[in-house]
């Protein structure tokens, strides 16, 4: 019965572990998951074609990591709308359809990798859908600014090269908090690398309805988005 008990404990523990991406999916970055101190009950997880670190206490991605390619934007799986909870986050850390309810209509489940970047096959779409690729972004945001400075990445990558792209959220001190306690980021980022030619574009945003024609003013360093979100993205190691 010991020996049991034990395996249904492993078998558990092993349900929720955290993947390591420089170990496991390191393909979705660049020059290799950032420095960053890690929170308790924090994961990194790795998807069919994407890779995320996971803040256990807002319940939210604060990194997705992409290898957009050609492929990736133009498969022939159609979106479909199936959000849920990802059974990969720890239970208490995990967002659910009931905590994004309580937001209302005034904020969306935001993609950090767009459905439009996993259109490879049903399944890849269908991974997009997890929470965990969410975060509770503005309705006006996501469906604006957010959307245009997405459909300007594909854009550029369908033009060739090896593009690698990390958004996320950043909750900074004082960020609001539902009463079933998801955090609603205060700023989003993105950062977009032509690694063939060391080409880096970084934007940084309030998570608040801005003019879409504003995107430019949004556009910064690398450094100010290492600033905000502390990580350390390591792209000076990239070859110019």
């Amino acid at each position: 019965m010991k020996h049991i008990f034990f395996a249904i404990m492993l078998a558990t523990m092993a349900s929720t572990a955290a993947a390591d991406i420089n170990r496991d999916c390191p393909q979705f970055t660049v020059t290799g998951a950032p420095h960053y101190q890690p929170r308790p009950g924090d994961q990194e997880l790795c998807r069919t074609n994407y890779a995320v670190i996971h803040r256990c206490d807002v319940r939210a991605p604060v990194a997705v990591f992409e290898h957009l390619t050609p492929a990736a934007m133009s498969g022939p799986a159609k979106r479909r709308d199936n959000f849920r909870p990802d059974p990969d986050v720890a239970p208490q850390c995990r967002a659910t359809l009931a905590d994004y309810a309580t937001v209302g209509r005034t904020h969306d489940r935001g993609h950090m990798s767009p459905a439009a970047n996993n259109t490879q096959s049903d399944q890849i779409m269908s991974e997009s859908f997890l929470l965990s690729n969410m975060v509770a972004q503005v309705a006006n945001n996501n469906r604006g600014i957010w959307k245009q400075l997405e459909t300007w990445t594909r854009d550029w990558a369908s033009k060739g090269g090896d593009f690698y792209i990390v958004s996320g959220g950043i909750y900074d001190a004082g960020h609001p908090v539902t009463g079933n306690g998801l955090g609603i980021p205060t700023r989003l980022y993105k950062i977009i690398v032509e690694k063939t030619s060391g080409q880096v574009m970084a934007y940084l945003m309030p998570n608040t309805a801005l003019p879409v024609a504003d995107l430019p003013r949004y556009q910064t360093t690398v450094a100010e988005v290492e600033q905000a979100t502390g990580f350390q993205f390591n792209l000076n190691k990239l070859k110019h």
